[in-house]
């Protein structure tokens, strides 16, 4: 498994694909030309597949219909996806979290579009006016 690399947006979007149902290669490469707004070419998945099914994070089976092979994330396949979205949720955290503030009445997350008021982030309008209300009675 370690010499499986998710270092494209192409393997990682393959994996997802390939989470939710088993799929054969030229279906995968629709469905990322679609998802990515681009050309994809048969270089970047098949290869991949490859790597994947060597490392038993794929099955492989002939289908029918002109020996289209159809690929499926194995139980091993499935912790390496969990592990992979664990790995990228962590960069995710780490680049939202120095966005975050807290709100000044309530102390919950405030993510983007908060309510200013006096320098202070609030959540809301009504945070603000209860947080307002606070501080005047407290003098």
């Amino acid at each position: 498994m370690n010499s499986v690399k998710i270092n494209s947006i192409v393997k990682l979007n393959t994996l997802c694909l390939l989470s939710k149902s088993p799929r054969h290669g030229y279906e995968i490469i629709k469905e990322l030309e679609n998802n990515l707004k681009r050309n994809i070419s048969t270089s970047h998945v098949y290869p991949f597949l490859k790597s994947l099914e060597n490392n038993n994070l794929v099955s492989c089976r002939l289908l029918e219909q002109r020996e289209k092979k159809q690929y499926e994330l194995t139980n091993q396949g499935k912790e390496f996806m969990n592990l992979v979205l664990e790995q990228l949720e962590q960069i995710v955290h780490s680049v939202i979290e120095k966005k975050i503030s807290s709100c000044k009445n309530c102390d919950c997350k405030v993510y983007e579009k908060g309510y200013s008021k006096d320098e202070n982030i609030f959540c809301c309008k009504h945070c603000a006016s209860a947080h307002k209300k606070i501080e005047e009675t407290e003098y």
